[in-house]
């Protein structure tokens, strides 16, 4: 990043869950900005031998590049039953490897039938481990003026 972040000394290693998308991205610039938080690492959850449904891993690698992070992976075995399970066994995991504390994430809002956050509810089970949710139920609109004033080119590579 070019900008210089500001570290408090009671700061925690912090991911941010990584998708390569706008939302991931503001989440970085807000993290990166509060001093609580020691950015060190970009993190991708993706399934083990599937196609991953965001953005291609090397444009997300081409990202941690160009940002200077580095970017690290929970894999999602193949043939996983309990997701909730995996997910929590990757963070309990990266948490020992990296030190992380808190993972950052750009969520807006509840996917499918959820009732709450995906990553807040894996971070729970995972002792000493908190999240950031810096866009939760923020206007889309207003994240995406935010971006743009910020000065983000954003560019649309897939759409629904």
């Amino acid at each position: 990043m070019a900008e210089q972040q500001q570290i408090s000394p009671i700061a925690s290693i912090t991911a941010i869950s990584w998708t390569g998308g706008k939302d991931c991205n503001l989440c970085l610039l807000m993290a990166w900005r509060d001093p609580k938080f020691n950015v060190k690492y970009l993190l991708t959850f993706c399934p083990e031998n599937k196609p991953f449904r965001a953005h291609p891993i090397p444009f997300m690698e081409a990202q941690a590049s160009a940002i200077g992070l580095e970017l690290i992976y929970v894999i999602i075995p193949e043939g996983t039953a309990d997701y909730k399970k995996a997910y929590v066994d990757g963070i309990q995991t990266i948490k020992e490897q990296y030190g992380i504390i808190v993972i950052a994430t750009g969520d807006m809002d509840l996917v499918g039938t959820m009732q709450r956050n995906w990553i807040e509810r894996c971070c729970e089970e995972v002792g000493g481990m908190r999240t950031f949710i810096p866009l939760w139920k923020k206007e889309r609109e207003e994240c995406l003026k935010k971006l743009l004033s910020e000065g983000f080119e954003i560019i649309f590579v897939s759409t629904i």
